[in-house]
This record gives C-alpha cells, sequence and structure tokens, in this order.
C-alpha cells in the first residue's frame, strides 16, 4: 500500500456492504496471510467484465478463489466463463469450495498447475485475462498471454506498483531488488507494446488495464 490506509478504508465504504461470502474469504486471507486482491480491485474486475461483455475469461493465479468469485459473478450476467490458473493444490481445492458456496460452479473452470506450462496449451481466444501470481514471472507471463487476447480483448495486472517502489527513487530491501527491476521492465515493456493501449491505475497495489489493439 503506497497511499494511506484510511484511504482505502474510506474508498471501501463506498462500495457498499459486501456479503458474507466475500467477508468470510476477506477474514481468511488475512488471517493467513494469502494474498487476494482489495476489494476495490475486485470490483473493478466485476464492473470490466460487466461493461466488456467478456464472455471468456482467463484468470492466472486464482488463491483461495476470492478475485474468481468477482469475475465469475459478472460472467454469470453476460453469459461468460472464467478458466483460472493455480499451482497450489490446497489453496485450489479451497478455491473450488468458496466457488460452489457462491453457486457459480457452472461459470468457472479451474486448472491445476504451473501458469508458465498450460498457458502453452490453451488456444482459446480470450476477452479478458487477469493476472495476478508470482510477481517475478510476470515477464514471462506477457509473452505467453499475448497470443491468448482476443483483439479488443483487455489485459488486467495486478500488484504493478508494488507498494510504490517500482518508482525510481524508492527505498526498499535488497532482497525485493529483482522484483521490483522485473515489475519495471514489465512495466516499460508493457506500455512500449504498440499492440496495447495501457493505463496504469495506482489504487489497490497498481492495476494496469491494456487493451489489445493489434491483429
Amino acid at each position: 500500500m503506497f497511499y494511506p490506509f484510511e484511504m482505502e478504508r474510506y474508498l471501501e465504504t463506498l462500495l457498499g456492504e459486501r456479503d458474507p461470502l466475500l467477508h468470510e474469504i476477506e477474514e481468511q486471507a488475512l488471517k493467513e496471510t494469502i494474498p487476494i486482491v482489495t476489494p476495490m480491485v475486485g470490483n473493478f474486475l466485476n464492473l470490466l467484465v460487466f461493461t466488456s461483455k467478456a464472455q471468456t475469461i482467463l484468470e492466472v493465479g486464482t488463491a483461495i478463489g476470492y478475485s474468481t468469485i468477482w469475475l465469475a459473478r459478472a460472467a454469470k450476467e453476460t453469459g461468460g466463463h472464467v478458466t483460472t490458473i493455480d499451482m497450489n493444490k490446497d489453496r485450489l481445492a479451497r478455491a473450488r469450495e468458496n466457488i460452489e458456496c457462491a453457486g457459480l460452479r457452472d461459470q468457472v473452470t479451474t486448472l491445476e498447475g504451473d501458469a508458465r506450462k498450460l498457458l502453452r496449451t490453451l488456444d482459446a481466444a480470450y476477452d479478458l485475462v487477469f493476472i495476478d501470481a508470482a510477481k517475478g514471472e510476470y515477464l514471462e507471463y506477457l509473452s505467453l498471454i499475448y497470443p491468448l487476447i482476443a483483439p479488443g480483448g483487455l489485459l488486467v495486472v495486478d500488484n504493478v506498483l508494488f507498494r510504490g517502489w517500482v518508482v525510481p527513487g524508492s527505498t526498499f530491501a535488497p532482497k525485493y531488488d529483482r522484483m521490483v527491476g522485473g515489475l519495471r521492465q514489465f512495466l516499460e515493456d508493457l506500455s512500449l507494446n504498440p499492440d496495447f493501449s495501457t493505463s496504469v491505475l495506482p489504487f489497490g497495489d497498481g492495476v494496469s488495464v491494456s487493451r489489445r489493439i493489434g491483429p
């Protein structure tokens, strides 16, 4: 978080009351330090699916299904479907339970394994792709996912500002050098790619939104 915690909490109040299932998952994630998107980012993903009328949605990084539920609830309204990938067997099992509790089993397909391998096996054209996985792998994901995004489709990536440390001149522990450097390179490659139109939004931990404009 690179802006005041109080601002994050205030903005969350503007979302309105979330249902008990989402609250429960948020509490589990906080207690067990499981990385999930913030409620604001979840709501934003939901809005993106609605407004783009996305039919085919791909998520890289399921965790325990929090963002998946936000995506799938919108997909249920648009007649779409979410395919989500995670390599953590235990968390994916919990995600399946949460998705079942949300009544969204028919809207979601879960794939277990390393996304860097599984992405090579997919041949669908996705209207919206959301990445929220290992930050050190974002550069690899970019090249693997590009062929899977339909023309006019959206690529949404979470945590791209990484606590604000990607900003030149930021101070952070040396152990984060490689990760921060990789995210800076990811953002540069994405913003300079002529086949994408990209904006980076400074809420949550930073969210990039790109529309594929190339063939």
